[in-house]
């Protein structure tokens, strides 16, 4: 069974092509890596398999969902954290958790459940009520995976997850 397929995946940004007839598989359970220069489409291939940048051609499947017409289950069963950190700033720790909780449908025990998780997992306890603003790198990048995590979905997409982070945060993220 493949987690992902990907079938002459194309993307076009007017006469730029940013992503070029590209076709592999993923199968279930493999960790998948891209590997490239700064502009060689890395980020917009992971942006069209969540299903948040529209493919000018091609096919693929993530976790059995088309990108093109099934983009809301797609969404609902992967876990994505950005280069950049979706979070928001003016929330707290806590506030950040709940709301993407919410966003994938968790509510009452199980949000509780699953909140209480990621603030072990992530070594936040205590942290809490400060902003996310205040957050150094290394810890706001330990939420953000957490907050992409949060409903145990089964496919997880890391843009970039270690860059800009010092090598003690970076080797603990991994870890």
């Amino acid at each position: 069974m493949f987690s992902i397929e990907v079938n002459q995946l194309t993307k076009k940004f007017g006469d730029f092509i940013s992503v070029n007839e590209i076709s592999f598989k993923v199968n279930e359970g493999e960790i998948f890596g891209f590997l490239g220069a700064n502009g060689a489409g890395k980020s917009t291939t992971i942006k069209m398999l969540c299903g948040l940048l529209e493919p000018t051609s091609g096919r693929a499947l993530v976790g059995g969902y088309n990108i093109k017409s099934e983009t809301d289950l797609v969404k609902k069963n992967i876990g994505y954290m950005s280069q950049r950190f979706s979070l928001y700033d003016d929330l707290s720790v806590e506030e950040n958790i709940s709301f993407f909780g919410g966003v994938y449908g968790l509510e009452g025990d199980k949000l509780k459940e699953r909140k209480s998780w990621v603030l072990e997992t992530a070594n936040l306890i205590g942290k809490e009520k400060l902003l996310t603003r205040s957050l150094p790198g290394g810890i706001k990048q330990r939420l953000a995976l957490g907050t992409a995590v949060i409903h145990k979905p089964k496919i997880v997409f890391l843009d970039e997850p270690t860059s800009g982070v010092d090598p003690i945060s970076r080797r603990s993220f991994w870890t």
